[in-house]
């Protein structure tokens, strides 16, 4: 498995594993696709002495996230107590095979007090060999007796050169490096998705040319330019996915927006500085609201109010 970027990290749990000096938990903080969950994998097939692509068939390996509710076929808003009910159970048992226990926590935010509770006792039973890593990629919503027993470990953005020089390691050419690893804002495992599907590639300039057509158009020709993101009628699950993977491409574009207006041979915006920051931030609070299974639409038209 290649790492791209976070050397220091990676090189702190080579030192404490040499040494036999793990702690019980650690928290991964970071935005989406920088590379905490790439790096927890990792370290959890070193833990288990497996290779990476075989570590969800270990029965000493756990992973959890937020369930699809079978009633609402939507995910649910926060990881469940029972899930972490059977967990405690599961780690009750000794470990298969002699060795470490590893669970891995994705949105760990979304513990909520029922849930976060009944996972605090299993931190507090865990034994010398049983290791957690939590992800998240806001530590602020952690309840505070999580993280009280976390060592935190912050996921940077990752320098451009360096997302470069390893997606040519990994095999590609160099001109689709450079260009994955500029459109990738930093995060390695968003540059590797576009490396590797020229469709995604081809999606975020058909994101450029959509924000062309509607940064002055009226708001019924800016609803009238999105309406292919939220056509998915039947099926809102889809409509969401589609509709925050687009999110992240529009913050991509301003914030490459906002460094063509401060860099070196500035490029002037019809919006300040503020009004492109104002943006992005409702393109992120847009993405919460979708994880909280709030409707597409009414989040993409709160958007384009903003913006209109």
């Amino acid at each position: 498995m290649e790492i791209i970027g976070h050397e220091k990290i990676i090189a702190f749990f080579d030192k404490v594993i040499a040494n036999s000096a793990l702690s019980q938990s650690y928290c991964f903080v970071g935005s989406d696709q920088t590379g905490k969950r790439t790096a927890a994998r990792y370290l959890a097939a070193r833990l288990l002495k497996i290779a990476e692509n075989k570590l969800d068939t270990h029965p000493d390996f756990y992973y959890i996230c937020r369930q699809i509710d079978e009633k609402t076929e939507k995910l649910t808003k926060y990881i469940l107590i029972n899930q972490a009910r059977n967990i405690k159970k599961r780690l009750g048992n000794k470990s298969w095979f002699g060795g470490y226990q590893v669970v891995i926590i994705d949105e760990a935010e979304l513990l909520n007090e029922e849930s976060g509770n009944a996972m605090l006792k299993s931190f507090e039973e865990a034994g010398g060999q049983r290791v957690f890593f939590l992800l998240t990629s806001d530590d602020s919503g952690l309840l505070p007796t999580i993280r009280s027993r976390c060592q935190m470990f912050y996921f940077s953005l990752v320098d451009g050169k360096a997302i470069e020089n390893g997606l040519i390691k990994l095999g590609y050419d160099s001109a689709l490096a450079t260009e994955s690893a500029k459109l990738s804002w930093g995060r390695p495992g968003r540059a590797i998705m576009l490396a590797s599907d020229n469709e995604m590639r081809q999606n975020f300039n058909a994101e450029i040319e959509r924000w062309q057509k509607i940064e002055a158009a009226p708001f019924y020709q800016k609803i009238k330019a999105v309406e292919d993101l939220l056509d998915d009628k039947k099926d809102p699950i889809r409509a969401s996915e589609k509709l925050s993977s687009a999110l992240e491409t529009w913050m991509v574009l301003w914030r490459g927006r906002i460094l063509d207006t401060i860099g070196v041979g500035a490029k002037k915006n019809r919006l300040s500085l503020s009004q492109m920051a104002n943006l992005i931030g409702s393109f992120k609070k847009a993405q919460i609201l979708l994880a909280q299974n709030i409707n597409p639409r009414l989040v993409v038209e709160q958007i384009l109010l903003s913006f209109n």
